[in-house]
């Protein structure tokens, strides 16, 4: 794992979650699609490595985020442009378990490629603070909507095949196969084997850019029975929600010696360790062909690549931004860097560029495309701590 990806990595966003009431759930379980035997295939962009699709509403296209670990959102913005109509508020959780009272509303129409989603819900967000701004996007596509198709990823030529029959598909009858549970807002999990023993509610989550993530739960039950010995701690940020960055706490990253899919095994994993599920993001599936079908409660993987992500290499350090300032977010325990850097070190400069005072569009480059180029093994760092500017040399090094 690179630092230049880590910034990437902290850009999770899960909206309406299973926190939302009963009622809510009720709701977003309307909508219905137009058309009948259909099968449209459409490209899409990556942007901070999450899924940019173009939609169209009212005639207008518009840049949605597509996430199955989220139900639709609109931006405000987006809301009072179409002047839709709030049908209540609802007490929304992210990842952080930080929690607002947001609106919802119905959208009428969704077109993506010529198909028409009708009368699904969506919540209203703020779209314009912290790393979300950056994005340039007007709402998400969530699991709510998508749920009445079939959707054929094809992460390396960066299209979507979307049909209402799996059977338009091309897929191998050696695909790899696992049942989908369907949870809260229609998203999407699976379950696992985790070294040998079960995990359950793994989220499919195309709202995540990162790799994949082991749910503490999980991780602490295998720590405890020695199935995971290889494994290191770090302490600060290590989440960005709709609502900010999470409170300062611990997190471990672990090597993971076998995840099983079906009958599929995927060895030497490094997986980062959350609070919740288990978490299966983007970089994950970016190795397959991934078919998500929500009616037959399928996944379908076709595996294109060889699995990365199969050691830590790293820093020993994530960042975090505070207004126009940049400081040291995350450390890693028990290594060089945790020696010389601190939480909440101001990050003045590292080799030749300047990061004391960042404007909004600096900020959006570097979660954009990373603090340090791609290949750099060694770094001069200038922090600010206590008003006194400290120098250090560090150095990339294999932490796991």
């Amino acid at each position: 794992m690179k630092l230049n990806k880590l910034i990437v990595s902290l850009l999770v966003f899960s909206l309406l979650s299973s926190c939302a009431g009963s009622k809510m759930n009720k709701t977003l379980q309307e909508g219905s699609i137009v058309q009948k035997e259909f099968k449209v295939t459409v490209p899409f962009e990556y942007r901070q490595g999450l899924i940019i699709l173009k939609v169209t509403i009212q005639n207008e296209i518009y840049d949605f985020i597509l996430d199955t670990g989220s139900s639709n959102v609109l931006s405000k913005e987006l809301a009072d442009k179409l002047k839709v109509i709030p049908l209540g508020s609802e007490d929304i959780t992210d990842i952080n378990n930080k929690s607002q009272q947001l609106n919802y509303t119905k959208i009428d129409d969704i077109q993506i490629g010529g198909i028409n989603f009708k009368e699904t819900i969506a919540a209203i967000a703020d779209f314009n603070s912290g790393d979300l701004a950056c994005l340039n996007a007007d709402g998400f596509i969530g699991s709510n909507l998508m749920r009445f198709a079939v959707w054929d990823f094809d992460f390396k030529n960066q299209l979507i095949t979307i049909t209402d029959d799996e059977q338009n598909l091309n897929v191998p009858a050696d695909a790899i196969e696992s049942k989908i549970f369907i949870g809260a807002a229609s998203k999407p999990s699976i379950t696992t084997e985790v070294n040998g023993g079960k995990a359950l509610n793994n989220l499919v989550d195309l709202g995540n850019n990162s790799n994949a993530s082991l749910s503490y739960i999980t991780f602490s039950k295998k720590k405890k029975s020695q199935k995971i010995t290889n494994y290191i701690k770090g302490s600060g940020y290590t989440g960005i929600g709709l609502y900010g960055k999470s409170e300062p706490k611990n997190e471990y990253s672990a090597k993971i010696d076998q995840i099983k899919i079906g009958n599929h095994s995927i060895t030497d994993k490094v997986m980062s360790v959350k609070d919740g599920k288990t978490n299966l993001g983007i970089s994950f599936f970016k190795n397959y062909r991934l078919i998500l079908n929500w009616k037959s409660k399928r996944l379908k993987m076709i595996q294109e690549s060889a699995s990365l992500n199969t050691e830590l290499n790293h820093f020993g350090f994530n960042p975090t931004f505070e207004g126009n300032k940049m400081y040291v977010g995350f450390i890693y325990n028990d290594t060089e860097t945790s020696q010389v850097l601190q939480f909440g070190d101001q990050i003045l400069k590292i080799d030749s560029i300047d990061y004391s005072n960042l404007t909004n569009d600096k900020k959006c480059e570097l979660v954009s495309n990373g603090i340090i180029p791609k290949g750099t093994s060694e770094m001069q760092i200038k922090v600010l701590r206590n008003e006194e500017e400290l120098d250090f040399q560090l150095k990339k090094t294999k932490l796991l």
